[in-house]
């Protein structure tokens, strides 16, 4: 019933094949997520995963350029990154 604009999700709740990206689980779940239109944001520490891996790294890195998919540290990041997609 409800429909949801930012579907926030903590990192920790993903395995490590989540953020290896050539497992292709991190592509095929946030898929969905675009395919239907739904923000998601990832929030929480990931940087263990982001020195492990440059293809990652550049892949958050493009996925906070936009504004359908987020890597956030912190509920302040969060708050910020919905404040300033509302105002542009």
């Amino acid at each position: 019933g409800q429909e949801a604009g930012l579907v926030v999700i903590p990192a920790e709740r993903f395995e490590d094949d989540f953020f290896r990206l050539r497992t292709g689980v991190a592509g095929a779940f946030l898929q969905k997520f675009v395919t239907y239109g739904v923000r998601v944001a990832i929030l929480g520490d990931i940087s263990r995963h982001l020195e492990a891996s440059s293809a990652l790294r550049d892949f958050v890195y493009e996925s906070n350029r936009g504004r359908q998919i987020w890597f956030v540290g912190t509920e302040e990041d969060l708050r910020s990154r919905q404040l300033s997609s509302f105002n542009t």
